[in-house]
């Protein structure tokens, strides 16, 4: 098995027709030469077997990787044990400051467990998904954790996969979700509360996934209370310019919200861009409550009174999930987000 390190070890390059002394790095075969044993020996030492060697043995060869700062081919380990220390992360939008909060949660906790974490971005498109883990199976990756735009599941030999906050309908995989139709139900019944009747929901460019989810949670606590939902939901794009457009458009015409539940901050966000566009005081005019607790929403001014979800907890949750990859009926209980009270939704804050 060969391995990589610092570029230590002296070869040749020509440039012109002229050989000049290059560094390049040092290799398996490097460190037998140095510590003079075969490179079945130094295998032994890395891999701690199959076979014993001598004290003397095992410290001339570590000796010999020290000074030639010689460092294992991740890839050629993983080949050989048949499972690497990395992780694929695969995210709509890393642009998107959710997305981004919650890779961050998973590289600390990867790291902290001895795994290095792989993130890439699937542009809300299906078949770039299945292309990342498809190139990320190759690398023989630990597992992928996939908040998937997919409608259909799909299976790749040999690479584990985890849902994260977003999973098909029908998937038997491994999957840590939040508790979104929950989550819906308590941000508007919140509203309900206040006084508020006419709810409007902005719902996400399509119903997939924990928009969808969120939405009936809302339409759920607007029935109960005996409020209608017809013609208050409003899909809107993902960018948050585009979306501040589409409510601008809104708050200006005949049926301005008097309350908005949004399914994403980054909607929420939008809002209070837009109302002051439009002229529109938050939350004199429209009251506002979000949806995933992003610093954002939970810091800025005004703060957005949000239902915050447990993003440290979920990438605890993955992590844990590693060993039950592959399985059947592994869908763990939705994580619950709080209520979070700030100053858009009507509530006396200090």
């Amino acid at each position: 098995m060969e391995g990589v390190g610092s570029p230590l070890v002296a070869g040749k390059e020509r440039t012109g027709g002229k050989a000049r002394g290059i560094a390049r790095r040092a290799t398996l075969s490097d460190v037998a030469a140095e510590a003079g044993v075969s490179t079945a020996v130094v295998s032994y030492v890395l891999n701690g077997g199959p076979r014993n060697v001598s004290e003397t043995t095992r410290i001339a060869v570590e000796q010999a990787m020290e000074k030639l700062n010689y460092r294992r081919n991740p890839v050629a380990s993983a080949l050989t044990a048949g499972r690497s220390n990395l992780v694929g992360l695969l995210v709509p939008d890393q642009s998107n400051p959710f997305f981004a909060e919650l890779a961050g949660e998973f590289e600390r906790e990867g790291r902290a467990r001895g795994y290095l974490t792989m993130l890439g971005n699937t542009s809300h498109d299906a078949s770039i998904e299945l292309d990342y883990v498809r190139a990320l199976a190759d690398w023989r990756v630990r597992a992928v954790f996939v908040a998937s735009v997919n409608e259909h599941e799909f299976v790749v030999d040999g690479c584990p996969i985890i849902y994260v906050h977003s999973a098909p309908a029908k998937s038997r995989l491994t999957a840590a979700l939040f508790d979104d139709f929950g989550g819906g139900i308590t941000a508007t019944r919140h509203l309900i509360a206040h006084g508020y009747e006419d709810i409007h929901c902005l719902a996400g460019p399509s119903d997939f996934g924990p928009f969808g989810h969120r939405r009936r949670g809302w339409e759920a606590a607007m029935s109960e209370a005996g409020l209608s939902t017809k013609g208050r939901v409003h899909y809107v794009a993902a960018s948050r310019l585009e979306a501040a457009r589409q409510i601008r458009d809104l708050m200006m015409g005949d049926r301005c919200p008097r309350a908005i539940f949004s399914t994403s901050d980054e909607q929420a966000l939008s809002v209070l861009r837009a109302a002051a566009e439009a002229g529109k005081s938050i939350p004199g005019d429209v009251a506002l409550v979000g949806f995933d607790g992003i610093a954002e929403a939970l810091q800025g001014r005004p703060r957005i009174t949000t239902i915050a979800l447990p993003l440290r907890r979920l990438a605890v949750e993955v992590f844990n999930a590693i060993e039950d990859c592959g399985s059947t009926d592994r869908r763990h209980e939705p994580l619950q987000g709080q209520l979070t009270i700030g100053e858009t939704c009507g509530c006396q804050v200090a």
